[in-house]
């Protein structure tokens, strides 16, 4: 398996006097991972009734998307009006709605050469792999923590996200995560939160979210399987405008205080910037959405 690993030199030391600690960042490369993976998947989340029909209480999706083709059809259709005579075209981006049946056919594994579900768990048997290397590596007395972040890293919006046309309707998606319809776990990263629980390690989450959706939150990772974590932190009144990163590694630096930050999981980069950095942090796929 081809993997990417940058390792940080920047000898910035805990707060903790710990011994200085190094970030690495895993990342993966999609077609180098697949092409050993089995030829066909199962998408391992079960959408509900309310996930397959329009909820009430909800308005509908603006545009839903209906993949009546596959990607490699409008391909072909793009192509053959760009090369018919009679027919004159310019240069365009790439086109919003081709961009979604590649998304939709991606996270729904519907090609087993691009399947989002196989590398979201290739990247978190990794995270296993490194938690169980990394744990190994504790002194005695010392506090070790991971960071998990939630939405699409804890916690799936697959069905939601599905709903929507694999597209990002924002009030809409906001209104769902407070729904108890939002306590679908990534069966691996439930895998890993038990691992490290069962190697006491102290887990916390930070999430983009705001403060007055804690409850909601809280209530949803422990429905989804997530239980005894040590802290679960969103955003308050004034961190509301704050820079991703700046809000997330600010937290990280407030852990690292009486603990060793080994391990760090997110689907955005912002998850994962800023410092202190956790010694290894690992980078989901995301196709959805892009939060800087």
């Amino acid at each position: 398996m081809q993997s990417i690993a940058i390792t940080e030199h920047s000898k910035e030391g805990q707060v903790t006097r710990k011994p200085i600690l190094f970030a690495t960042l895993l990342t993966l490369t999609s077609s180098a991972i697949c092409a050993q993976q089995p030829a066909t998947f199962t998408v391992p989340v079960k959408c509900g009734v309310t996930h397959d029909s329009p909820n009430p209480s909800r308005p509908p999706a603006a545009h839903p998307l209906r993949i009546t083709i596959p990607e490699a059809e409008a391909n072909a259709i793009d192509q053959a009006g760009r090369n018919h005579p009679g027919f004159l075209s310019i240069p365009e981006p790439e086109n919003f709605g081709m961009v979604r049946y590649r998304i939709a056919e991606y996270a729904d594994c519907a090609n087993p050469s691009r399947c989002y579900w196989n590398d979201l768990q290739s990247q978190l048997d990794r995270a296993q792999a490194e938690l169980k290397r990394l744990v190994a590596t504790r002194k005695p007395g010392e506090r070790l923590a991971m960071v998990l972040d939630i939405d699409e890293t804890s916690l799936s919006s697959y069905c939601e996200l599905k709903r929507e046309g694999f597209g990002y309707i924002d009030a809409q998606h906001k209104q769902w995560l407070v729904s108890p319809e939002a306590s679908i776990a990534i069966p691996g990263t439930l895998e890993l939160f038990n691992q490290a629980l069962g190697a006491n390690v102290s887990v916390f989450f930070i999430t983009g979210r705001s403060h007055d959706e804690y409850e909601a939150t809280a209530h949803n990772l422990r429905l989804a399987g997530y239980h005894d974590w040590t802290g679960l932190i969103v955003r308050n009144e004034e961190e509301l405008s704050m820079d991703t990163s700046l809000y997330k590694s600010s937290h990280r630096a407030e852990i690292a205080k009486d603990h060793r930050i080994i391990l760090s999981v997110g689907d955005q980069w912002s998850d994962l910037n800023g410092t202190p950095h956790a010694e290894v942090s690992i980078k989901l796929p995301n196709p959805f959405y892009f939060l800087p």
